[in-house]
């Protein structure tokens, strides 16, 4: 074994062999540096336990499904038929399946690969059922309705979300340093969002408005009873001035939902002409104050990492000074005794420790450039580093998966293209932009012609060929500033921000260009496969300020544009007009050449 690789009670023994005339004394301080270390091990292993995946992507998989996320608001878009639900829903799917995947890297048992299977497939499920919601409601029809036809079977998923449970709590109670006071309140805080969501209280409450079947009211009432008893679990074990508001909060929104419950047992009883979603209107409950105070604990329960890393960092720094105090007594007593222990404790102790303080510093700010040394080492030196360098891997993972949340939530997954999310938020700052320092917005709605041919003779695969095909062809002949968006199917629009925009599509106008550009070039055969394919485009423009100051409105005189460009027989570019609401016509060079053919 290489002295690198010592332990540091091996380097205490070797240190107390050589001070037989200082025995004594140096015992006493050895005794001191070793309980300190104990202290950092422990510490450090704490550390390690709170940063757990499997517990840490379970509690995210259950905000993901739960209160608050894909069910709840699943829920309320039957009863509500708010369409601004639907992005909710989706982005909380992605958020659902994202957590699966990282759980599902970690290595798993059979029963684990069984729950993650059932998970991902009643996901899908809810994911199939969101656009027939979109379209009943398009038609008009009741909740009631909507429901019966989108029920979903939970079993598998809310037995796979419990099997998850236990293997996580099993997972902290193996460690052999348990939290006992911070990793107990981190597990109320996520029997809390076990009870209040998925499979559980919200979930049978939102049955119960809908179906009015009793068996969801008497459920619901057990999962408000099982939380009153978690809160008070939580109080036992002491609270700061911030947890006792967010747990108030809570049981003041549970104390609601009990409320609603009993209002929604009378409804039933006494007025059963009214509709689920009247039913909903009723007895609607704000549950921003207990997300908040969910959001809270979680605060707290981050906050008591840090003060385990905060404590590490302060052991480690006592250390640092005590080792130079050892090393002087150990020179006043004993010349050979303090050579030896300033060479074993500042080349294998103190200098690794030094080093691993000013890393765990440097990744405190987020700085994942560290080289972290000391990993092979197979003493405490080692386990400290090999755990900073999965610390590190988790911040790095940790920014990817934001970007990777990000870019998912704001780009179409096909084209590459941003998406209508995306589209709205720009549009909606350069409207801001155009309304307070001057300007001018074109937005050209863009459909393309011929496409719906291609995927019903070649299949699916050529249409998405061509929808990317158009959008490379898109990004190729805009301006650098100009924006480029797929709002679904085979619309795109193109955002022309500030330039030089005339008040019509003459001739030479910038406009007209560009939409002659576009068409053009969308214009432009290409192959797939051995096919020789041709796809065409019609374009409506609106210009803001004068044909819209709001999103809404710019989007919509576009979209009338666009329809009077097909009606012109497709494949030119129609700006809005306010006087006849069709438009003027920047035709193709085609059909200019027509005209040119008519007139000779």
């Amino acid at each position: 074994m290489s002295l690198a690789n010592l332990r540091f009670r091996t380097i205490n023994i070797i240190i107390c062999a050589l001070s037989a005339l200082a025995g004594l004394v140096l015992l006493v301080v050895l005794a001191f540096i070793t309980r300190n270390v104990s202290d950092l091990q422990r510490d450090w292993q704490e550390y390690q336990q709170a940063r757990s995946d499997k517990p840490r992507l379970e509690g995210q998989l259950t905000k993901a499904l739960g209160y608050g996320g894909m069910v709840h608001d699943f829920k309320n878009l039957v009863l509500r038929q708010d369409l601004e639900l639907i992005g909710e829903v989706q982005n909380e799917i992605g958020a659902a399946r994202s957590a699966l995947s990282r759980y599902q890297n970690l290595g798993l048992t059979q029963g684990e690969e069984n729950a993650v299977a059932g998970l991902r497939a009643t996901i899908s499920r809810y994911e199939l059922m969101v656009p027939r919601i979109r379209t009943m409601i398009e038609q008009g029809r009741s909740s009631a309705d909507i429901d019966k036809l989108v029920q979903i079977d939970d079993f598998q998923a809310v037995s796979g979300l419990d099997t998850l449970r236990r293997i996580s709590i099993a997972e902290l109670r193996d460690n052999d340093n348990p939290l006992e006071n911070g990793m107990g309140k981190a597990r109320l805080v996520a029997n809390l969002r076990r009870d209040l969501g998925y499979g559980e209280m919200i979930h049978h409450f939102k049955n119960y408005v809908l179906r009015s079947d009793a068996i969801y009211g008497q459920q619901a009432a057990q999962d408000i009873e099982s939380l009153r008893a978690t809160l008070a679990a939580y109080r036992a074990l002491g609270m700061n001035t911030a947890e006792q508001r967010a747990i108030r909060d809570i049981a003041d929104v549970i104390q609601s939902y009990g409320d609603r419950l009993n209002k929604v047992n009378q409804l039933h009883d006494e007025q059963a002409d009214l509709s689920p979603r009247e039913i909903d209107q009723l007895v609607k409950v704000n549950d921003a104050p207990a997300l908040d105070a969910l959001a809270v604990l979680d605060h707290e329960s981050r906050m008591r990492i840090a003060a385990t890393s905060a404590a590490v960092g302060k052991t480690l720094k006592l250390l640092a000074r005590v080792a130079p105090v050892v090393n002087g007594l150990a020179l006043a007593m004993i010349v050979v005794l303090i050579g030896i222990s300033m060479w074993l404790f500042g080349r294998y102790v103190l200098v690794p420790i030094r080093r691993l303080t000013q890393t765990m510093n440097t990744l405190a700010n987020d700085d994942v450039s560290v080289v972290i040394d000391s990993t092979q080492h197979t003493n405490e030196v080692g386990q400290m580093a090999r755990a900073l360098q999965k610390f590190k891997y988790n911040i790095i993972e940790s920014n990817n998966y934001k970007k990777r949340i990000t870019q998912l939530a704001m780009h179409d997954s096909l084209t590459g293209l941003p998406n209508r999310q995306h589209f709205y938020e720009r549009v909606e700052h350069w409207l801001e932009s155009v309304s307070g320092e001057g300007g001018q917005l074109a937005c050209l709605m863009l459909d393309i012609d011929k496409f719906k041919p291609i995927n019903d003779t070649h299949g699916h695969a050529a249409g998405d060929v061509a929808l990317k095909v158009i959008a490379e062809r898109l990004n190729q002949v805009v301006r650098k500033g100009d924006f480029v968006a797929r709002l679904g199917g085979d619309e795109f629009v193109v955002l022309v921000h500030n330039a030089d925009i005339q008040a019509n599509l003459g001739r030479h106008g910038e406009l007209a260009q560009l939409a002659q550009r576009i068409i053009d070039s969308l214009g432009k055969p290409f192959l797939y496969e051995e096919h020789k394919l041709e796809v065409g485009c019609s374009i409506g423009i609106a210009i803001a300020p004068q044909h819209g100051t709001d999103r809404e409105q710019l989007s919509h005189n576009a979209d009338m544009a666009l329809y009077a460009a097909k009606n012109e027989g497709r494949n030119c570019a129609v700006q809005f007009s306010r006087h006849d609401e069709l438009g003027q016509i920047v035709a193709t060079a085609s059909k200019k050449r027509d005209g040119q053919k008519q007139r000779n």
